[in-house]
């Protein structure tokens, strides 16, 4: 078994300026520690609960979008670095304009407090390829 590969801070504090710079958005932290807790979550997940890479990568885009840890863009850097996490493990997401859709609303729900880490994991259990 391959050993998991996570992101830290500075990798998620680095994808974070780089979609604010192609996007748009404020650029800024507004809160490490709970930047800091997003990106040690997989880790949690993977030695306390036994998770795989799809349960850690929830982990990290789950706590990255509800924590709002950042001024601006917390979906978005949920979203790229849960999927930077899948894509380094060699796990992606088929590239489906219907699936884009359901996953934007499963992202909303998720930075809306409506959804839990196992659900977000659930959804991309299901979509994996």
């Amino acid at each position: 078994m391959s050993p998991l590969i996570t992101l830290g801070v500075e990798d998620v504090l680095a994808l974070h300026r780089r979609q604010i710079a192609r996007w748009g958005g404020a650029e800024g932290v507004r809160e490490l520690p709970a930047i800091e807790a997003a990106c040690n979550a997989p880790l949690v997940v993977h030695r306390q609960e036994g998770g795989d890479v799809v349960d850690c990568a929830a982990a990290l885009m789950w706590h990255l979008c509800a924590n709002h840890g950042f001024l601006d863009g917390n979906k978005r850097i949920g979203t790229v670095a849960g999927l930077v996490m899948l894509s380094a493990n060699g796990v992606a997401l088929p590239a489906d304009a219907g699936l884009q859709v359901e996953f934007i609303g499963l992202i909303m729900r998720t930075a809306r407090g409506e959804t839990t880490r196992q659900e977000v994991a659930g959804f991309l259990r299901q979509r994996v390829v």
